[in-house]
């Protein structure tokens, strides 16, 4: 099995060190695991591929098996071949009861040879040792592993990749996991089997973590001055609520509050604010409307983005930057409206 899916000279079986077969095993692992395989359109190249890697799998713990109870490859080739299950199991299934009496007496006839086959067996446990119990007994248990992963709202616009590297309890090597937020939230399940058998669930629960960006810009002082554009942006606090369809889907829907003067309330304009993923955005304010505004598909994933625009009335100190004269001809105009 493993002389094919290794891709082994047959010439020299004998001559591989367990070191050699690993790394051929994992230069195939990389090329065709699966992970490695996003980015490859021709579904036809990434089905060949995937069927080599599990065929290379199953060469590899059969060939570490054999390092196991030979100390070297023990390549037979009369060894099964899983491609021909039906037939083999026809063959099998034709030997009658004579066959398997004939070749018990065969064996077992002397009991001198009885008692020397299993004083090697015994002998052979006690020199190569034990292994653990799944080993020779797997269990059909899955261990679930649930890892809560946080994420940001600019997480959810790109396709950028995650690679992820996991600590599993009682599992010595560390498990890595290449995530995309946006395609896979809200959670992304990957099966995995450590060196003993064990296989494990492993459940990456996407939490949005809704920190406070602008005071951290604040802290960082703002970084470099590019002009004056860069002071007409408003920083503003998102919040979001998550929706779900009836197709598993889902969106989330953004919301943000903007407040608006006076001069915007009776006139209208263009609010410039900063987006979730740090680019600016126009919000085109009508006049004479404090109602939400609601902009299709700029939320995350196929949500909406809702604006709640706050009239802020008046203030004390900005009455006071016009002169008397001026607050008159203000007052004047309001009772005309009014009277």
């Amino acid at each position: 099995m493993y002389v094919d899916a290794l891709n082994l000279n047959i010439d020299n079986i004998d001559k591989y060190t367990r070191e050699e077969i690993k790394n051929i095993y994992k230069k195939i692992a990389l090329e065709c695991h699966p992970d490695k395989l996003i980015n490859v359109s021709d579904e036809d190249e990434k089905t060949i591929k995937i069927e080599r890697f599990k065929k290379a799998s199953i060469g590899y713990k059969k060939a570490v098996e054999d390092f196991d109870n030979y100390g070297k490859l023990n390549y037979s080739k009369t060894e099964y071949n899983f491609d021909n299950l039906p037939e083999d199991y026809e063959i099998y299934n034709s030997f009658d009861l004579n066959f398997w009496k004939n070749t018990y007496d065969g064996i077992f006839k002397d009991k001198e040879v009885i008692k020397n086959t299993f004083i090697d067996v015994a002998s052979y446990f006690f020199n190569k040792g034990f292994k653990n119990k799944n080993y020779y007994n797997p269990s059909t248990k899955i261990i679930k592993h649930n890892i809560n992963l946080p994420i940001t709202y600019c997480d959810l616009c790109t396709l950028n990749k995650r690679k992820l590297r996991i600590l599993l309890k009682n599992v010595k090597e560390p498990v890595y996991i290449t995530i995309c937020c946006k395609s896979d939230y809200p959670c992304l399940t990957r099966q995995y089997i450590d060196d003993d058998s064990m296989e494990h669930e492993i459940i990456i629960n996407m939490i949005i973590d809704n920190y406070d960006e602008e005071e951290d810009e604040e802290d960082e002082g703002g970084g470099e001055d590019e002009g004056s554009s860069n002071k007409d942006v408003q920083i503003v606090s998102y919040t979001h609520s998550i929706i779900n369809n009836n197709d598993g889907m889902h969106k989330i829907d953004l919301y943000i509050a903007i407040d608006i003067n006076i001069l915007e309330y009776l006139i209208g304009g263009i609010r410039k604010i900063k987006y979730v993923d740090n680019t600016c955005m126009d919000i085109t304010i009508e006049p004479f409307k404090t109602n939400d505004i609601i902009i299709k598909n700029k939320g995350l994933l196929g949500g909406n983005l809702n604006v709640k625009p706050i009239f802020k009335n008046i203030t004390l100190k900005d009455w006071n930057k016009i002169s008397e004269k001026k607050k008159d001809r203000v007052i004047n105009i309001i009772k005309k409206m009014y009277v």
